[in-house]
């Protein structure tokens, strides 16, 4: 009988032996973070960034004095901002970017007329508003998306005849605080009659 019951103490400390090995060993290899393999593989992908598929570049406040391929070779782009900087001029490889719809150019000190390349642009907006400009070019006329045009606060005395190509696109125009001649005035006026035009 005396045996007996030694031999079952003997199997109960191999028994109880064995489970604090495996006790251990389960945690040792929690604590080292190896885990049992997983089917999901979403842990292993890597995120890209959308920055070329499409999306909004701001460069605002940056203290531009000039936009350089960092943002002009991002030809994905959609939506620029580059208002209040101190740009005078816009390169003319920006004509690459073909996709852009808005364009921001508020509050610099852009001189002159806005680039000819502006007219390979799918622009909707085009904001060139509290600038130093003179002139508009006459490509404006080939934004056929335009539907939005801010030319508020620069220096600007007359528009070009192939703005009227507008007439079916563009909603707003605002050339307010312009030395608009009246002749200026009376010909935007017939030549945007469905447009909304703020003096």
């Amino acid at each position: 009988m005396k045996n007996v019951i030694i031999g079952i103490l003997a199997v109960l400390v191999i028994l109880a032996g064995g489970w604090i090995v495996y006790d251990k060993l389960i945690k040792a290899d929690s604590s080292t973070g190896m885990t049992a393999p997983s089917s999901d593989s979403s842990s292993n992908t890597t995120t890209t960034s959308t920055a070329n598929e499409g999306t909004t570049i701001d460069m605002s406040d940056k203290g531009l004095t000039k936009v350089g391929p960092d943002i002009y070779e991002k030809t994905n782009t959609t939506v620029l901002i580059l208002s209040n900087n101190q740009l005078t001029s816009l390169p003319s490889e920006m004509g690459k970017m073909t996709k852009l719809e808005v364009l921001k150019l508020n509050n610099n000190i852009l001189e002159g007329s806005l680039i000819a390349e502006i007219r390979k642009m799918s622009l909707v907006e085009l904001d060139a508003s509290n600038n130093n400009m003179t002139g508009v070019p006459a490509e404006i006329g080939q934004l056929s998306k335009l539907q939005t045009l801010n030319y508020s606060n620069n220096k600007i005395t007359d528009f070009p005849n192939e703005i009227s190509n507008l007439k079916n696109t563009l909603k707003v125009l605002n050339v307010s605080g312009n030395p608009l001649t009246q002749e200026t005035i009376n010909n935007l006026n017939n030549s945007l009659p469905n447009t909304t035009i703020s003096y």
